[in-house]
């Protein structure tokens, strides 16, 4: 469950990793009826508590159950549940094959375009207000937790596994009308420490491109309203996790910027290095598939129109 799960679950194991252990062993030795037998003479008396959670938990709404593999687990808890008085949905094949469904919704031949610009541009919350205004968007950074930079784990939630980043994912394109646009932000393969599918990302890189062209001095509004409410000690951390690329002798002087409360002159060393691996990121791309858009947020309606009428 740690590692991944069904979007929304409750977890609620019927049997813990001892207990596992225990009826492992004796099936291995004993067989499969003494392994049941065994089964129920440890978890039998915590049936009445697992019964009260989860009517506690449903108030009366159907409750929706797997295992991992739908088998005996889950079919006994139904039963328990039923007993109950709860209505009791049973996922056929468990988690394995919710998994298997998942692969398959991440491979859904949509049609992608996508919002690109420099970093402070806002394109998370440009996708945001479309998707407001009726457009299909996927926030692949909502999603992973993590803004996509050094500094993008600041003021998130921690980052799912891979494999629940991969599941929330599909859960999201399983929504989308595939004869109808889909619009994601230009990402890198990785965000923080998860990696944007395969396939997706395939298909991310030949779509065509909006590409916001942001005032600099528009972007360093933005970016500083954003990151200065953190610690300089938070700020400073995130620098020096990009040393190796920003140079010793940049490193030092963000470092002493930051220090001095010069927020503007830290963030313009900062920024000219994200600027940098932008552009090499873009020329990877088939030029013809970039559109630029000019775009200020001081006319954000406008805007709209023009990003959405660019392209389509």
């Amino acid at each position: 469950f740690e590692k991944a799960h069904l979007p929304g679950a409750i977890s609620l194991p019927l049997l813990n990793n001892e207990q596992r252990h225990i009826i492992g062993t004796v099936y291995k030795k004993e067989g499969r009826q003494s392994a049941v037998l065994k089964g129920f003479e440890l978890v039998g008396p915590e049936f009445h508590g697992k019964i009260k959670y989860v009517l506690e938990e449903a108030k009366g709404k159907p409750v929706f159950l797997y295992c991992w593999r739908g088998g005996m687990r889950s079919n006994i808890m139904a039963w328990l549940l039923q007993m109950a008085g709860l209505k009791v949905f049973l996922l056929e094949g468990g988690y394995k094959s919710f998994r298997h469904w998942v692969l398959k919704q991440l491979n859904r031949p949509l049609k992608i375009l996508i919002l690109g610009g420099k970093t402070g541009s806002g394109k998370t919350d440009l996708l945001k207000m479309m998707r407001s205004r009726g457009e299909q968007t996927i926030d692949l950074e909502q999603l992973a937790s993590h803004k996509g930079s050094a500094f993008g784990l600041l003021g998130m939630p921690p980052q799912p596994m891979q494999e629940h980043f991969e599941n929330l994912l599909g859960m999201e394109m399983h929504l989308l009308n595939e004869t109808e646009i889909v619009w994601l932000e230009n990402e890198s393969r990785g965000i923080g420490k998860l990696i944007i599918p395969n396939t997706l990302f395939e298909r991310m890189r030949l779509a065509k491109v909006v590409e916001l062209e942001v005032s600099h001095r528009e972007r360093m509004d933005r970016i500083l309203k954003e990151y200065c409410i953190f610690p300089k000690e938070s700020l400073a951390e995130h620098t020096r996790r990009i040393e190796r690329r920003l140079g010793g002798q940049h490193m030092k002087a963000a470092l002493a910027f930051l220090e001095e409360d010069q927020m503007e002159k830290w963030l313009e060393i900062i920024l000219g290095y994200y600027d940098k691996t932008y552009a090499f990121s873009n020329e990877k791309r088939d030029q013809s598939q970039i559109h630029s858009l000019s775009f200020s947020w001081n006319e954000v309606e406008s805007g709209l129109e023009k990003d959405r009428k660019s392209v389509v």
